[in-house]
């Protein structure tokens, strides 16, 4: 019987220990509340369609949205003025922080794509985005000029 209480005693405090090192789960934040939309305008003048993805961990991307040749990708991220955080959100409206954001040629958009500069400054918003993006005549890179707020 001793025995028998030791070892659940000794089960007890190996569980004990193991909780007190266990990382804490992040909180995820929900909806848009506190957050400013940021509208995001990518017009296509390639010839070939265009891809645009943000890269939310090292291993997880979501799409923003495609283009064919002349068309327009038109989605809303979101921006913590507070923070300068910039997210997309997901299906649940979870607030997925945007680590990298990009555009390039379909099927291919992370090696052919060109990085969109995000200003991510705390105590102001991000400005619109809005991205004319081309493909040289030499080039497989597509090529997005970022246009001054009107």
């Amino acid at each position: 019987m001793k025995s028998k209480i030791m070892m659940t005693a000794a089960a007890f405090l190996s569980f004990a220990i193991a909780a007190s090192h266990a990382e804490e789960a992040p909180i995820i934040h929900r909806g848009t509340e506190n957050l400013v939309a940021v509208p995001f305008h990518v017009t296509n003048e390639a010839d070939q369609p265009i891809a645009c993805g943000a890269a939310l961990a090292h291993w997880y991307s979501a799409s923003i949205g495609a283009a064919a040749p002349g068309a327009t990708i038109t989605a809303t991220l979101w921006s913590n003025p507070k923070t300068g955080e910039i997210f997309v959100l997901n299906e649940h409206e979870d607030n997925m922080p945007i680590q990298r954001l990009w555009c390039g040629l379909q099927g291919q958009d992370v090696t052919s794509g060109s990085d969109v500069r995000l200003e991510r400054q705390a105590g102001r918003s991000e400005p619109p985005i809005r991205l004319d993006c081309r493909l040289p005549e030499a080039g497989e890179t597509l090529r997005c000029q970022r246009q001054d707020a009107s």
